[in-house]
């Protein structure tokens, strides 16, 4: 390989440059030319992932946004439905109660009347041993 170096040395002038190449070319020639595009295509590529990165993340917040305000008039919803729920519990409350205090009025009325009938009966009843008795003590009176 040397040989080859020595060869090509001897057989070019000494005015000549060396072959300008994009990686050992002279300072400012292609190699930054060539390091400039790809920074800026580097750049590019870097601002469009930014772009597309802020419109999904613009999208998610919309959406998030979207689901907040749904929420919220489903919770008010709820809300309503609570309220009307929790006004007929009283309603039916309120009517359980009545229910009971025209049960428990009837039953004081049946038992109001069943004391009644207890104490016609007694009176009844009374009257019925008196006449037993009396009709009994026919009967002694008879067997006398």
């Amino acid at each position: 390989m040397e040989e080859a170096d020595d060869k090509w040395e001897a057989g070019r002038d000494e005015d000549e440059e060396e072959p300008v190449t994009l990686h050992n070319g002279p300072s400012g020639a292609g190699v930054h030319m060539r390091w400039v595009e790809w920074e800026q295509q580097w750049q590019l590529q870097a601002m469009e992932r930014h772009a597309e990165a802020h419109e999904r993340v613009a999208l998610a917040f919309k959406r998030m946004a979207a689901a907040v305000e749904q929420m919220a008039e489903e919770a008010e919803q709820t809300a309503d439905e609570w309220a009307l729920y929790h006004a007929w519990a009283e309603w039916a409350e309120m009517r359980r109660r009545e229910d009971l205090e025209a049960a428990e009025d009837q039953h004081q009325e049946v038992d109001k009347g069943a004391e009644g009938d207890n104490e016609e009966e007694e009176e009844v009843g009374g009257e019925k041993e008196g006449r037993e008795e009396q009709e009994g003590g026919g009967e002694q009176a008879m067997e006398e």
